[in-house]
């Protein structure tokens, strides 16, 4: 059930033409008709009063809203990046709002629960000993043990701090790393994510639940790929590739910015010769392994040249980019009535 269904459902039941509720709400007639067709949103402001007049609970109506407003959004995941195995864990690392909830309550009460690093199991349990009971029995002991269960699978691959600032942004929104703006996508991939230890005896014998490991950097994507683009194939080095090939010093001014950026260096620091004596081919070419072409060109002098150019994937992942920023301009706000 929508929350627009839900709403004609419960006014309805209360006896309530769309006349008589738009005069208790003070709103008119539209407006009600509006909120029942899905084409605008009730102000989460007015909730407690529209639960008086409906009879029924504020949480009801919040978590309508939620479920609304997750279907709503978007798979934003770039699945053509990664295999299967890594997809199909991505689709694991989804929390409900009393699973949040319990997060939040973790975060508060336990110090140590604010590592950024993967949590073990038996440190985690014994931080559920801090809970406060009430919370706990408010919850019901068997739903407060799925619950961990199911927060737990989460925080072994998503490091609290990404959690805490996503929860944070969208506080009526339930996490899910599939459908989160492409911006916190790209914050996940580069480094909001705990690489689970597969020589831990844990994860071969207790909970085996994946790994993961992203071979790409979103941030230096973004930067090189539209240039990549541009200039077809960049002559970035010279020489059989040994991983210390210097980068040539007269690339053109556009690719140099775009590495100055990619590498945080500064202008003063090329011109003071890093390019040459500390910044190397493979600090370029390392972390866009999986969306960019590297190989050897002979030239007309049989001199061997190290060559750059997108590929296929980094082409898509261009589109991916470039489709986030068209929506951004383009989108228009889901309006509030009061």
């Amino acid at each position: 059930m929508n929350m627009s269904t839900f709403l004609k459902r419960n006014r309805v039941a209360a006896g309530l033409t769309q006349s008589q509720l738009a005069e208790k709400m003070n709103v008119s007639v539209v407006a009600v008709q509006n909120w029942e067709n899905g084409k605008t949103n009730i102000s989460l402001g007015r909730y407690e009063e529209l639960a008086g007049i409906l009879n029924v609970s504020v949480d009801t109506l919040v978590k309508e809203m939620i479920i609304d407003e997750n279907k709503k959004k978007e798979d934003n995941w770039p699945d053509f990046l990664f295999d299967n195995e890594t997809n199909n864990l991505i689709d694991t690392l989804h929390l409900n709002m009393a699973q949040q909830e319990l997060f939040g309550m973790l975060y508060l009460y336990v110090d140590d629960f604010r590592k950024y690093d993967g949590i073990d199991r038996e440190s985690y349990d014994e931080y559920l000993k801090l809970i406060p009971y009430e919370f706990i029995k408010n919850t019901g002991i068997i739903q407060f043990m799925n619950h961990a269960d199911s927060l737990y699978k989460v925080l072994k691959h998503v490091r609290t701090d990404f959690l805490l600032k996503t929860i944070k942004l969208n506080p009526y929104t339930e996490f899910n790393i599939r459908k989160l703006p492409k911006e916190l996508i790209c914050d996940f991939i580069d480094a909001g994510f705990n690489e689970v230890d597969i020589t831990d005896d844990e994860y071969w014998y207790s909970e085996n639940l994946g790994s993961l490991y992203f071979q790409i950097d979103m941030r230096n994507a973004k930067i090189m790929l539209p240039i990549l683009e541009k200039f077809g194939k960049i002559h970035l080095g010279d020489g059989k590739w040994n991983g210390k090939n210097p980068i040539r010093e007269d690339i053109p001014e556009e690719v140099k910015d775009g590495i100055i950026e990619m590498l945080m260096i500064t202008r003063e620091g090329l011109e003071a010769g890093y390019f040459t004596n500390e910044y190397k081919v493979s600090n370029v070419i390392h972390s866009l392994d999986e969306v960019t072409k590297a190989y050897i060109e002979a030239s007309d002098e049989n001199e061997e040249r190290i060559m750059l150019e997108i590929n296929d994937k980094g082409k898509e992942l261009l589109r991916w980019f470039n489709n986030e920023e068209e929506k951004t301009g383009k989108k228009e706000k889901h309006r509030s009535v009061d």
